[in-house]
């Protein structure tokens, strides 16, 4: 059996349950799918089919109001994301040659470099606290 792919559920409401999924969805703030996708996970964990850390992460991720119109990003803001996505294709490919540079000063070069971006980029705290995990005396 090849991987799992998600699955499309239609569903046919009547009048009332019709009214209260869109006053769900105008009380949330939600999009169709998110307040389809929120009852449904309410319902499968109160008749006791979600274990309590699903339903929780559910819960967040499809209580997530509609996000506005993004506005036009400036000359700078975008020149600022391709930087920000060029840094972090940097780092990954750090993350995957670590193993590879034994070398201290190699590491520790790449440790100052993601120490000015941790703030960023996730992966630049990751490469940042990579060798305290390690070796904390070098640091």
């Amino acid at each position: 059996m090849g991987d799992f792919k998600e699955h499309c559920l239609r569903l046919y409401l009547d009048k009332t349950l019709y009214k209260a999924f869109v006053r769900l969805q105008a009380d949330k703030g939600l999009g169709r799918s998110y307040a389809g996708l929120l009852s449904l996970v309410e319902g499968l964990f109160h008749l006791g089919y979600l274990k309590k850390e699903d339903y929780e992460k559910h819960f967040e991720r499809y209580s997530e109001e509609l996000a506005e119109e993004p506005k036009p990003a400036t000359r700078k803001e975008s020149e600022d994301g391709q930087e920000l996505e060029k840094m972090r294709e940097t780092f990954e490919s750090v993350l995957d040659q670590w193993d590879l540079h034994p070398s201290i000063e190699w590491r520790q070069k790449w440790i100052r470099q993601a120490a000015k971006w941790k703030h960023k980029l996730t992966i630049a705290k990751q490469v940042s606290e990579k060798l305290q995990e390690e070796a904390p005396e070098h640091v």
